[in-house]
């Protein structure tokens, strides 16, 4: 059987770690992977968290809306470390959970936290119909732990809609420190030989522009010369079009989706 990646580089931006499905399946086809560090998570001050996060349980929440595994694997540690997990039992007793996709939901079981809905598809519009067709009342109040550096997209929309949304800013994230993975990714772009280029998030596009900024002045141009220059969802894409790419998008938000979509451009070359 024709393996499609074979002797190729797929590249993507996320680190090694909690990438270990996207190496397998790469390297099951033959390809050569390459995880893209872009960001370092730098989370809330102890202090800070705690002051907050007992306020968040004053309040009654409907729901807990989760829109990444680092979002669940940072908050739920942050709870855990400070002595807080009663008050979370508590807050989650009365509230049902939501998960953005099958990532999240899985890193919310591993930690005992049961998910009660996620959306068919896994983007901020996505729960935004999910939301809709809840029918939530006006005056529902939902709480987002969340990086600090995200857009207020689903904050906006959900509040237009006359539900109070809380966001907790748990970490902000920072630009990666270059290493050897990006020293070899580079060199790999400057002679062509990057076939599949995957984009996870509208942040990571904003830290891979800011590292390749510092290491390449023409690199825009050597990625319009990837085959398969892939964004997984629409906020995603939004951001690599501002910075003048025309990503395809894949239908289905999740890593597996994007790299069934780079199959089959590569296979139509």
């Amino acid at each position: 059987m024709r393996k499609i990646f074979f002797n190729k580089t797929i590249a993507i931006t996320r680190g090694e770690k909690n990438n270990s499905n996207f190496i397998r399946i790469v390297k099951e086809q033959g390809g050569i992977p390459i995880s893209l560090p872009t960001m370092k998570i730098i989370p809330l001050d102890s202090h800070k968290f705690i002051e907050r996060f007992i306020d968040i349980c004053t309040k009654k929440y409907a729901y807990y809306i989760f829109l990444s595994p680092n979002s669940v694997e940072i908050f739920v540690e942050m709870v855990r470390e400070n002595n807080l997990t009663h008050l979370l039992e508590e807050q989650l007793k009365k509230c049902d959970v939501i998960a953005i996709g099958p990532s999240t939901r899985k890193k919310l079981e591993v930690n005992n936290i049961s998910v009660k809905w996620f959306p068919s598809n896994y983007s901020s519009n996505g729960i935004l119909k999910l939301i809709e067709k809840l029918s939530l009342k006006p005056g529902t109040r939902i709480m987002i732990p969340r990086s600090g550096a995200s857009n207020s997209f689903l904050k906006d929309r959900l509040g237009s809609m006359g539900i109070i949304v809380d966001e907790f800013h748990i970490y902000l994230p920072q630009a990666e420190t270059i290493n050897q993975t990006w020293i070899a990714f580079l060199k790999e772009l400057e002679n062509n030989k990057v076939q599949v280029l995957i984009f996870t998030s509208p942040s990571a596009v904003r830290f891979f522009f800011s590292i390749m900024d510092n290491m390449l002045l023409n690199f825009i141009g050597h990625l319009r010369n990837v085959d398969a220059l892939i964004s997984i969802g629409p906020n995603t894409t939004k951001e690599l079009i501002s910075k003048n790419l025309s990503p395809v998008e894949s239908a289905v938000h999740t890593i597996e989706g994007t790299i069934e979509l780079a199959k089959r451009i590569l296979s139509k070359n």
